[in-house]
């Protein structure tokens, strides 16, 4: 099974770690992450196991930081982004999350400004078209202000998507 996209619908640490803890707890476990986990994650259906999954912030691993996190039982899947993904099976008691809460929080708000900026960029982008196609309408040739309308359209979408990430993100 393959869920496209989930790196953009997760974009907190967080939800990305819970939504993997429930399709594991529903029989699809994640597969190792590679070059396109940013646009799917591909999952094996197999029987239910509780994982306890880590979604790490950290820039840039050292080789202790990967030895350890082996040592500890810990299963890496690999990078998605800059986000390294680990799972470890329980049956009682669920594992603590060695990730660093300072880090993740510093990656959430520096994501979160970021999408923030696309979100404006987007606006802006979508009015001076309208504008544009307005000036065209009134002043210029006329043929040319249905495109400068039809590139607007797709930019308010991405405008609420950016929205909807920033919220989630500096929440």
């Amino acid at each position: 099974m393959k869920k496209w996209f989930a790196a953009c619908r997760y974009v907190k640490p967080d939800s990305l770690e819970e939504a993997l803890e429930n399709y594991s707890r529903d029989g699809f476990h994640l597969t190792t992450l590679g070059e396109m986990s940013f646009f799917y994650y591909d999952f094996i259906q197999a029987e239910p196991i509780k994982y306890r999954y880590i979604v790490d912030v950290s820039a840039l691993p050292k080789v202790q930081y990967m030895q350890t996190g082996i040592e500890q039982g810990w299963e890496y899947l690999g990078k998605t982004g800059n986000c390294h993904v680990w799972r470890k099976a329980y049956e009682e008691r669920r594992p603590e999350n060695f990730a660093d809460k300072a880090c993740r929080r510093k990656h959430c708000i520096r994501v979160g400004i970021a999408a923030l900026a696309a979100m404006l960029f987007c606006i802006g982008s979508a009015v001076a078209l309208i504008y544009g196609a307005i000036l065209e309408h009134r002043y210029g040739v006329g043929r040319y202000y249905i495109s400068y309308i039809v590139e607007a359209f797709p930019l308010v979408p991405l405008a609420v998507y950016f929205g909807w990430a920033a919220n989630k993100l500096l929440n």
